[in-house]
């Protein structure tokens, strides 16, 4: 499933969640491996020379070991082995967790959502926007729960796995990665569509200054539509994959929030377009990704066989 799981970890209290969720994914496959890292701003006053990446600032070093450290050992004693620690001078936490996904081909970066950490120091969750957009690979988020843990709840604990699908190349990647994920846990797929509503068009009357109303789409057939594309992806999937078609009706980001809150587990795709192989996010993932109730899993776009 995943093979390399890079987990941005700091002081905020959604790096737990961010431990919690990328330990899940770890447990999906046997030799998942996890890096653990540490992001902290350099002292270019007390070095001399600003970027000068061959000396640290010993005490943030030894602090964020030490963090990472106390975080490992709350993972399940069976991948504590395959856990590598690194914390990182750096200016930029999303710059770090790219260039190292890059360099590791990783294939997921977990990190915990959007927060502020205190002055002077690099809150990953702070940067949680700029880790997501441009990453090379899959990023899962766990939802902004207050302090309330998603395991809590036991109806999302036991939920299915939803897929957000408009018959996108990405969203046919995200359908794909959500099926094996569904098998491996044995849970339900379901494969979510939303019939937006259109508004009434005009257009302009070129022999004179009037508008020509245009009479707006039938609502049941865009939901007719929407519901035949969803059939279609279902029926598509692995044998082995139980797997519902569900249609909503109305704001996307508003339908797949209220969704959330029934799934374990809700998988996007990023916009399908811009620099393959990189998650880049739009209006709607954007929007799921800040209002979700249940752990986001956002794929890249994927690379076209030729």
């Amino acid at each position: 499933m995943f093979q390399q799981i890079l987990v941005g970890c700091d002081q905020g209290p959604g790096t737990l969640g961010a431990l919690r969720l990328a330990s899940a994914f770890a447990d999906l496959a046997p030799d998942t491996s996890l890096t653990l890292v540490h992001a902290y701003a350099p002292n270019a006053a007390r070095f001399g020379r600003r970027g000068k990446v061959e000396e640290y600032d010993d005490a943030l070093h030894g602090e964020g070991m030490r963090l990472l450290e106390e975080l490992r050992e709350r993972l399940p004693e069976h991948q504590r082995e395959r856990v590598e620690l690194l914390s990182l001078p750096v200016s930029s936490p999303a710059f770090a967790l790219h260039e190292l996904a890059e360099g590791r081909s990783a294939d997921l970066i977990v990190i915990g959502p959007a927060q502020h950490g205190p002055f002077g120091r690099l809150v990953l969750g702070s940067d949680s926007v700029g880790i997501l957009h441009g990453a090379p690979c899959a990023v899962a988020i766990p939802p902004n729960t207050s302090g309330h843990a998603h395991e809590a709840d036991a109806s999302r604990a036991i939920g299915p796995i939803g897929v957000a699908y408009d018959g996108s190349p990405v969203a046919d990647a995200a359908a794909e990665l959500a099926a094996r994920i569904a098998v491996t846990l044995d849970r339900q797929l379901q494969v979510i569509g939303v019939a937006e509503p259109i508004s009434p068009v005009t257009m302009q009357n070129f022999e004179g200054p009037t508008s020509i109303p245009v009479p707006p789409p039938d609502p049941q057939a865009i939901e007719d539509e929407v519901a035949a594309l969803l059939n279609e992806r279902v029926a598509a999937l692995p044998p082995g994959c139980s797997a519902a078609a569900v249609a909503l009706h109305g704001d996307p980001v508003d339908q797949l929030t209220e969704r959330s809150a029934e799934l374990n587990l809700l998988v996007i795709g990023s916009r399908d377009y811009g620099p393959v192989q990189h998650v880049l996010l739009g209006s709607v993932s954007r929007g799921v990704l800040d209002n979700a109730r249940c752990p986001v899993l956002v794929v890249p776009r994927p690379a076209v066989a030729d």
